[in-house]
Order: C-alpha cells, then sequence, then structure tokens
C-alpha cells in the first residue's frame, strides 16, 4: 500500500553541474552524494538527481514534480536570477491554487503550486 511520496527523481546529463545549480535554488543541504546520484532533503521529501540512461529518455520519464511555494512570484524570481525560464506561464487551477512550470537551466521543468491569500473569504492574487 502507498503510505506518501518519499522521492522525486530527475534525471539529468550532469549531476554535479545540477547539483550545484539546485543547491543555490533550494538552499538545501546535500543528504547523500555519489558519483551518479544525489539527493536533497526538502522538507519531508527528497529530490534525487541522477544521471539520465537508456530509460529515462522517453515519454514516460516526463514528469513533472509540482513544489509548493509560499509566494509564487518570489519564486519565479528566484528561478530566473538563477537561470531558469518560464516554461508554462501562471494560471490559477481549476482547484483553486495558482500553478506555474519553470525550466531550469538543464531543461528539467520544475511545477510551482501557490495557495492565493485569502481576501474577505476569497482569493486575491495580486496580495
Amino acid at each position: 500500500m502507498i503510505k506518501a511520496l518519499d522521492e522525486v527523481t530527475l534525471f539529468v546529463d550532469d549531476v554535479s553541474a545540477v547539483k550545484e545549480w539546485v543547491g543555490k535554488l533550494l538552499g538545501c543541504p546535500i543528504t547523500f552524494e555519489s558519483e551518479s546520484y544525489c539527493s536533497f532533503a526538502v522538507g519531508a521529501i527528497k529530490l534525487g538527481l541522477h544521471t539520465r540512461d537508456k530509460k529515462s529518455q522517453g515519454p514516460a520519464a516526463r514528469q513533472v514534480p509540482y513544489w509548493r511555494v509560499e509566494d509564487l512570484h518570489s519564486a519565479i524570481d528566484r528561478f530566473m536570477a538563477l537561470g531558469g525560464s518560464i516554461y508554462r506561464d501562471p494560471i490559477v487551477g481549476i482547484d483553486g491554487p495558482m500553478v506555474c512550470q519553470m525550466q531550469d537551466p538543464f531543461g528539467n521543468v520544475w511545477g510551482l503550486v501557490a495557495e492565493p491569500v485569502l481576501s474577505h473569504g476569497k482569493p486575491n492574487w495580486s496580495a
């Protein structure tokens, strides 16, 4: 039986380069490191970086991890300051939160999700 999400793994060409960038983005310590894999503790979840192989290049390897952020606009600014770009513009999702997708300099797509600030019981995305 599935209990909880444990880890999100990104398959990358150069673990060393990506781990440096991810370390700057997240400000989290590396919890495990080898030549072909490293992981970061991001809250209760691990983010793993693994060397890309034959099985990680097809359509089955195209999932997008979504990360909860406190302030979507600040998170977007942080990605862009580190060389990332907007992959899908911010939208209000059908279930209420604001979401967008960012692409890091290595081609990985990161989903960002933020809950709205409530104003008089209604979502206020301009806050």
